[in-house]
């Protein structure tokens, strides 16, 4: 039971809140001159907002000074010219309004990014941040496809947690509450029959129940999700760095990603990040 628990309380932790992305975008985008693609070691901001940290993915907004100490590092996309800036401490620099000015430190070292990424932050597009479901967890919930997911393909299984084993019953019905098709299992997995006929384009919503046998109640989850039309794919191919492309640009493309509801490709983008710079994956976990 414990592992079950443990299980049902990571899926939440990967499913974002996007408000509070929201709040931090909006807060921030006005007045910001870039956003920050790597961080490593003790970077800080030593201006008088002392209630703001910096993080992966966050603004940086005019006016602000950056310390950074012996050996750490800091890469910053510059709108102004679709250039990643990355500093090595010790340094200071400061956001003025179209540069990242250096007070003091050695020179940056500057590589371009795709510019179709950099042009996505700067109108606002991207959502960043992320905060921690810290609830205690319902009866049962849903887990993938996460709820207001993207698919760029149908999915071949559904996955929920619960805090007992029980008969679930399944329901996916389309966007006009058409029923699909419906099942019963009594695993948390169950894999999508491979004869249902998909629309690319449309929402469809999924459900689990069950009836508890220890109180006798009746508990529900359930999620929607959207398949992409071949636009998106289209969107997605353009804007995929090269495998030899800069890290900075790989996190970029996530967030993107993030932004976009495409949850699985978030992880599958994450994962190669991993590969690369564990270091990130954790930063960003911690977020």
């Amino acid at each position: 039971m414990k592992n079950l628990i443990r299980y049902f309380v990571s899926g939440f932790l990967v499913t974002l809140t996007l408000n509070s992305w929201a709040q931090q975008t909006n807060a921030g985008k006005e007045l910001s001159i870039g956003i920050i693609l790597d961080l490593q070691g003790q970077v800080k901001l030593v201006t008088q907002d002392q209630g703001r940290k910096l993080q992966l993915l966050s603004y940086l907004r005019q006016n602000e000074q950056v310390q950074l100490e012996e050996g750490s590092k800091l890469s910053i996309s510059l709108y102004a010219n679709r250039a990643v800036y990355r500093f090595v401490g010790p340094a200071l620099i400061q956001a003025d309004k179209d540069q990242i000015k250096l007070i003091k430190g050695a020179a940056p070292e500057i590589k371009q990014i795709k510019e179709k990424l950099v042009a996505g932050t700067e109108s606002g597009q991207l959502l960043t941040g992320a905060i921690r479901m810290r609830q205690l967890p319902p009866k049962i919930a849903v887990l993938t496809p996460e709820n207001g997911a993207l698919l760029l393909q149908a999915p071949m299984e559904l996955n929920w947690a619960a805090v007992e084993k029980a008969n679930y019953d399944i329901r996916i019905v389309d966007e006009d509450e058409n029923l699909i098709f419906e099942a019963q299992t009594n695993t948390n997995t169950w894999a999508v029959p491979s004869q249902l006929k998909w629309r690319y384009g449309n929402a469809y919503k999924w459900s689990v129940s069950f009836i508890s046998e220890r109180d006798g109640g009746s508990y529900t989850s359930s999620g929607e999700f959207r398949l992409a039309d071949e636009s998106v794919s289209a969107e997605l191919a353009k804007l995929k760095p090269a495998d030899d492309a800069v890290i900075e640009e790989w996190v970029l493309y996530a967030a993107h990603l993030q932004a976009k509801s495409l949850f699985q490709e978030v992880r599958e983008t994450w994962k190669r990040i991993g590969k690369l710079r564990p270091d990130l994956e954790r930063r960003r976990d911690l977020n």
